[in-house]
């Protein structure tokens, strides 16, 4: 598969404590000045004392004052640069970049939110392996895997280039092979332009059964327009994510109508909750997947019969149970679905949309803030809780959420959602889509999943 876009990213937090080696210890010691932040103090204070005028006083101290300024900052970047070029992981550490960060600023919501939890619970896996062709250097930071997906964040700098590069320029061409493995994968990548010469990228795939540890070789030969051999192989591991994963076989068959499915594994990591299941290719069945209080999971894609949702809330880290949630859509389809639009004014809070299967989504709260916009709301019941809500402004723009929205409470549907940095300015509305079915809904079926926190495999 060879897929070309355009993103952003960062690198993962550096948070082990490191110890320089002595031979840089002594490095930097030689790339010190040969006076001490105290022998500069002294000098200044006795320059000081001899000054004789009040207005020699003042010249002087500010002179002397810039002096001890200069002097430190060069203290700083020869400590700052000896310990990025004889530690460069130290290095990297000090110019952080959040990929995943940059990631989600492209894709929006229309990603699995639990790759957001993995950089601040540093479960990537550094990897930092570099290739430089046709002066350009690719470089793979790190990589995270679960045994369900796997995210490969790189940077690539344009080590001679003299001109600002160009949105074509921040593009990879690639293929990925698995070495001894032919699996299943579906994915998306983004490119994000980070200065003059350099961009970095995120790849996302989720992948079918894989060996264990596997090797994954990276094909490129091509970045930008410029044509050249930039092939790496990278490991895979769950290491990081294999203790804070949690599997259950319930082994249910179950049927929809005629159709019939088996329910095989449920395997919670950090980052996913995937469910396998058994059918037939044509049945035409949708799955989805709510916790003990009927929150829902999101949704992560799928690989043949291998369903990807997001990991549990926040709220609710360790339910007691899962229900898989089933529907016939063949079943369905003739049922006629219209679509209504519901207003309020955005000035009118606390105020009460009709939502989805007859409930009503009531939004309570609006907060304006510097770089965003975060709406609160509840909902009657738990068909209208996950609203398809916006913003429209007087000249009939419309807002999508930046984020997914967030439960909030355990007791109440209720939910925190983030847009963009919006104005509260006249003529500023709240719009909700509201699906409406020509006839009754069929009931889906439910499969209830326990979970057992405190088993062990």
């Amino acid at each position: 598969m060879t897929l070309r876009t355009d993103s952003k990213g960062k690198e993962p937090g550096f948070t082990e404590k490191m110890e320089p080696p002595k031979a840089v210890q002594n490095r930097i010691r030689q790339l010190t000045p040969s006076f001490t932040f105290e022998e500069l103090w002294q000098l200044h204070q006795r320059a000081a004392a001899k000054q004789d005028s009040p207005s020699d006083l003042r010249r002087a101290s500010t002179r002397k004052k810039w002096v001890l300024a200069g002097q430190a900052a060069v203290l700083c970047v020869i400590l700052l640069g000896g310990i990025s070029f004889y530690y460069p992981t130290l290095g990297n550490a000090l110019k952080k970049v959040f990929f995943i960060e940059l990631f989600y600023k492209k894709v929006g919501t229309g990603i699995n939110n639990g790759l957001a939890r993995i950089e601040p619970n540093n479960l990537s896996t550094p990897i930092n392996l570099s290739v430089t062709d046709q002066n350009i250097r690719l470089n793979v930071a790190d990589v995270f895997y679960d045994g369900a997906q796997f995210v490969i964040n790189y940077e690539v700098d344009y080590l001679k280039q003299t001109t600002i590069i160009s949105k074509d320029e921040a593009a990879i061409y690639y293929n990925y092979e698995f070495v001894k493995a032919r699996p299943t994968m579906i994915g998306t990548h983004e490119f994000t332009i980070t200065g003059d010469h350099s961009f970095v990228g995120t790849t996302v795939f989720n992948v079918g059964t894989l060996p264990e540890e596997p090797l994954l070789n990276i094909v490129i030969r091509q970045i930008g327009a410029t044509q050249g051999n930039w092939d790496v192989t990278v490991p895979l591991t769950v290491e990081k994510s294999a203790p804070l994963t949690k599997i259950v076989r319930p082994q249910i068959a179950a049927s929809s109508g005629d159709k019939a499915f088996f329910v095989e594994q449920l395997m919670l990591t950090p980052v996913t909750t995937q469910v396998v299941v058994h059918k037939d290719p044509d049945s035409n069945l949708s799955f989805k997947l709510e916790d003990d209080l009927e929150t829902p999971f999101s949704h992560g894609g799928s690989v043949g019969g291998r369903m990807n949702f997001g990991p549990p809330s926040e709220l609710n880290p360790k339910p007691a149970y899962v229900t898989l949630v089933v529907r016939d859509m063949e079943a369905e389809a003739s049922n006629t679905v219209t679509q209504r639009e519901e207003y309020a004014n955005a000035d009118q809070v606390p105020v009460t949309l009709k939502g989805d299967q007859g409930g009503t989504v009531t939004i309570t709260q609006v907060q304006y803030s510097e770089n965003s916009t975060v709406v609160f709301y509840e909902a009657s019941h738990a068909a209208a809780q996950i609203p398809f809500l916006m913003f429209e402004d007087s000249a009939g723009e419309r807002y999508i959420p930046t984020k997914e929205a967030v439960r909030i409470s355990k007791d109440s549907f209720s939910y925190r959602i983030e847009y963009p940095k919006l104005s509260p300015a006249p003529g500023l509305k709240f719009l909700i889509s509201v699906n409406e079915f020509a006839r009754e809904r069929k009931k889906p079926v439910k499969i209830k999943i326990p979970i057992d926190w405190e088993a062990t495999e």
